[in-house]
């Protein structure tokens, strides 16, 4: 059965794939665009070291029911992980609208961890900035 460190560790391998992913695309494009996925891949790295942070302080006080836990382990194997790769499709707006899609999953993924972890503020400023992360790709005009 999976358990809430699996849970954690789901939330650790959705944003270092979404670092290599915003890399990628930062290598395929420039000027703006460039910097936007640029920006993107360094605050997934941040997501990634905040997730380690609360795995290593809250591990013992994670209790979600089995329920929660089979919910979210589908939730991440249906939604989020067909859509994740490092590496993005060439064409811009497909990569663009795989992103917009995993970013989307990884916020109701992380609403639903906030649900069962003791200090929600460290996952609620994530899920604050997957939110503007959204907001960023759907201004893209590719």
């Amino acid at each position: 059965m999976i358990g809430p460190r699996d849970l954690l560790n789901i939330a650790l391998k959705i944003e270092s794939t979404g670092y290599s992913y915003y890399k990628n695309l930062a290598e395929k494009t420039e000027g703006e665009t460039k910097a936007l996925f640029e920006r993107l891949a360094e605050q997934e790295r941040d997501h990634s070291r905040r997730f380690r942070e609360i795995l290593d302080k809250y591990e013992q006080d994670l209790n979600p029911s089995d329920e929660v836990l089979g919910y979210l382990e589908s939730l991440a194997e249906i939604s989020i992980f067909p859509k994740l790769e490092d590496t993005p499709p060439d064409d811009l707006r497909e990569a663009v609208r795989r992103a917009i899609e995993v970013e989307k999953d990884s916020i109701v993924f992380y609403s639903e961890i906030l649900a069962f972890v003791p200090e929600k503020e460290p996952i609620q400023l994530i899920i604050d900035e997957e939110k503007k992360h959204l907001r960023d790709l759907l201004r893209l005009d590719v």
